[in-house]
């Protein structure tokens, strides 16, 4: 007789399975690092400068020592947990969940204490709540997903630490709807601008600040999913309905390079050919193969500096492949220090991307080939990583996270990792209290 596969609840700790458990501590815990390592980043800084001129608070902002309005620690941490493009990405939805869930759960939980359980339960519910909306909605003329639809899942994840119940919950949601689904998103990536780092914060702030109204007693309107000017205009769907069906988070990837994701496979298969043939002095040509697409245009046209170094080699497939041949890596290090290299910027006009792959609007597999000046032709394909059957084990998440907090020059890297591990290990049995607190202590500030 066979054994019955466990179900998971989605949108409830109590609910998942435990390998969804687990990924869901890994993706808390990998956000947290990559928040300690966006606290060394300058754009991120510079955003924290101008939040704390205007909002002054009691919200302590993890890894600094600013205490900012609970709006603003939530934009704050967002900004930290993205600002070297690291974060986990949603491989068919296509949204950062994390940049939007972690800081409004933190957010509502240092304003009103929940006990840890909740905390967990309000990641659930926006990580499934972000997810489905982004499938079902699909892609739109110049959105970006995350900042479109984000503030809606930050005011279910808000409402659902607060306890609310799901008529208030949908009210906070309903709230939202003008900061929902705005077709000019995308222009921030069309001009390479740093502003990107900032629409999930912002739509986290959103949402905090909706399921706080929702909380005190606000309506919103009734039809924000299905009614005539909706999310899903027609649709029969509930927010019972949403938050139900298969775990979204089986479709989370965490990001192993600081870039944007459409580059991924293609970083993959050419870390291949690399190991093979590491030498830049040999190499002729390098032309990777990508779907055809708008979504993968973002990352295949040539190497241009617009001004804005960071986002411009993050979203630019040939740059990072002339640092890998050139540098022999890319990773973090590479964006700390290679940013503005004439020989990586040289290499990157040898970089050809085709493409001539089938069209795709998800994370989609890719190939590279590399033809060098003594004859050589080598090829090699790869699925996209980090997420299915190649989605990082504890350890990889480990060697991430303490790579983020060195970048983050945190004393004693080994310790403060164990130190969050520790956190997720204890968060599903602590009071509110002890939840508040522990999150406090363990990502204070360096």
């Amino acid at each position: 007789m066979s054994t019955p596969v466990p179900t998971s609840i989605p949108g409830r700790w109590a609910g998942l399975t435990p390998e969804h458990r687990d990924q869901l501590l890994h993706l808390l815990v990998d956000a947290l690092g990559l928040a300690a390592a966006g606290a060394a980043n300058d754009d991120a800084r510079r955003v924290l400068d101008g939040l704390a001129a205007v909002s002054p608070g009691a919200v302590a902002v993890p890894w600094t020592d600013l205490r900012l309005g609970a709006p603003q620690a939530a934009t704050a941490l967002s900004t930290l947990i993205h600002a070297w493009d690291f974060d986990d990405t949603h491989d068919e939805a296509v949204v950062h969940t994390a940049a939007v869930v972690v800081p409004a759960a933190l957010a509502a939980l240092a304003t009103a204490p929940a006990p840890g359980e909740r905390v967990l339960d309000g990641l659930a519910t926006g990580v499934q709540l972000l997810s489905r909306l982004a499938r079902l909605t699909g892609p739109r003329h110049g959105v970006i997903r995350t900042a479109g639809l984000g503030a809606l899942a930050a005011a279910a994840t808000a409402a659902t630490v607060w306890g609310l119940d799901e008529a208030a919950t949908g009210d906070a949601i309903g709230l939202c709807l003008g900061a929902a689904l705005a077709p000019s998103t995308r222009q921030a990536v069309v001009d390479g601008s740093v502003a990107k780092r900032l629409q999930p914060g912002l739509a986290a702030a959103h949402g905090l600040t909706a399921a706080s109204l929702a909380r005190a007693g606000v309506a919103g309107p009734a039809g924000w999913l299905g009614g005539t000017f909706g999310v899903l205009p027609g649709s029969d769907l509930t927010l019972s309905g949403l938050l139900g069906g298969p775990a979204e988070l089986d479709a989370v990837a965490l990001k192993p390079y600081p870039a944007c994701r459409y580059t991924h496979a293609a970083l993959a298969a050419a870390e291949q050919l690399h190991a093979r043939r590491p030498g830049m002095d040999t190499v002729r040509r390098i032309i990777a193969h990508l779907p055809a697409g708008s979504a993968y245009e973002l990352v295949a046209r040539p190497w241009q500096d617009r001004g804005a170094p960071l986002v411009d080699v993050q979203f630019s497939l040939p740059w990072q492949l002339a640092a890998l041949w050139v540098t022999g890596r890319y990773d973090l290090g590479t964006l700390r220090r290679d940013l503005g290299r004439a020989d990586v910027a040289a290499a990157a006009a040898l970089v050809e991307v085709r493409q001539d792959l089938p069209e795709s609007a998800v994370m989609s597999g890719a190939r590279v080939e590399l033809e060098t000046t003594d004859g050589v032709h080598d090829v090699a394909e790869a699925a996209m990583p980090g997420a299915g059957a190649a989605r990082p084990d504890r350890d990889a998440v480990d060697r991430k996270l303490l790579g983020c907090l060195e970048v983050a020059a945190v004393p004693d890297a080994r310790a403060a990792a164990d130190r969050l591990w520790q956190l997720a290990a204890d968060l599903p049995g602590l009071d509110a209290a002890g939840a508040a607190a522990a999150v406090t202590d363990r990502t204070g500030p360096a």
